[in-house]
C-alpha cells in the first residue's frame, strides 16, 4: 500500500496505521486530507455495517478493498467510506480517488458505479415520478441517469450526440439543482431512487 501510494503524484505519506486503533489515533494527530485505509482497517469485524467509521476518520477515507464483492461494497459505503476502490483497479483510480476526496467528495471507479446502480433488483422500482426529477429539464434528467450508469462525459456526449462541453454544462446544472457535491453522489441518489435504465428514457 505504502508503495502504491509513494508513486502517486502530489500525494505524500504522513502516516501509517495497523489497526483501527492506531488509525484512529494518526487521524486525529496528524488530520491528514485522506485516509487509505486496507478492508481490515475499515471493517475490523468482517462485512456487518455496525463498523461505522469513526468520526476521526469518517469522511474522507477511501478503502482500498483486497476483494470486489456486492457485500463489501455495501458494507464499505454503510461504514462512512467516500471512496471505495479496489487494489485490482489502475493506478489512475486511485490518484483520481484522492484527488476527489480530498476535494470534499466522493470516488467509485466506473464499473463499481455501474454494478452499484444496477442492481436495481435489490431496490423496489418506483411507480409514482420522483420530485427531485421535476427540478430537471428531460435532457438533464438524461444526463442525471447516464452519470448513474457510470458514464464519463465523453460516453454521455456520445450516446446523445452532444458535445462533450455541452455535457459539462449539464451535469453542473443537475449538481446545482439537486444539491448534489459530486457525481458519486449523483450516482447514489439514481440508485436511492429506484430510477430505471438510462435508455428508457425518450431521447430529445
Amino acid at each position: 500500500m505504502f508503495v502504491l501510494l509513494s508513486e502517486i503524484a502530489n500525494a505524500e505519506v504522513v502516516g501509517t496505521a495497523v489497526d483501527r486503533k492506531e488509525l484512529v489515533h494518526q487521524s486525529t494527530r496528524l488530520s491528514p486530507d485522506v485516509v487509505v485505509a486496507g478492508t481490515s482497517l475499515v471493517l475490523p469485524d468482517g462485512l456487518p455495517a455496525l463498523s461505522r467509521l469513526p468520526e476521526a476518520v469518517s469522511g474522507n477515507t477511501v478503502m482500498a478493498a483486497e476483494r470486489d464483492t456486492d457485500e463489501l461494497l455495501s458494507a464499505a459505503l454503510a461504514a462512512g467510506v467516500h471512496g471505495y476502490v479496489p487494489l485490482s483497479s489502475p493506478r489512475e483510480d486511485f490518484d483520481a480517488a484522492i484527488q476527489a476526496v480530498a476535494a470534499g467528495g466522493g470516488f467509485l471507479p466506473a464499473h463499481v458505479t455501474r454494478r452499484l446502480v444496477r442492481n436495481f433488483h435489490l431496490v423496489p422500482r418506483r411507480t409514482d415520478r420522483p420530485a427531485e426529477l421535476e427540478l430537471l429539464s428531460e435532457r438533464e434528467q438524461q444526463v442525471l441517469l447516464l452519470v448513474g450508469d457510470g458514464r464519463s462525459n465523453r460516453e454521455i456526449a456520445r450516446t446523445l450526440r452532444v458535445s462533450e462541453a455541452t455535457v459539462k454544462s449539464h451535469v453542473s446544472r443537475v449538481l446545482a439543482k439537486l444539491e448534489l457535491r459530486d457525481r458519486v453522489h449523483a450516482a447514489q441518489l439514481v440508485w436511492r431512487l429506484g430510477l430505471g435504465s438510462p435508455s428508457l428514457l425518450p431521447q430529445t
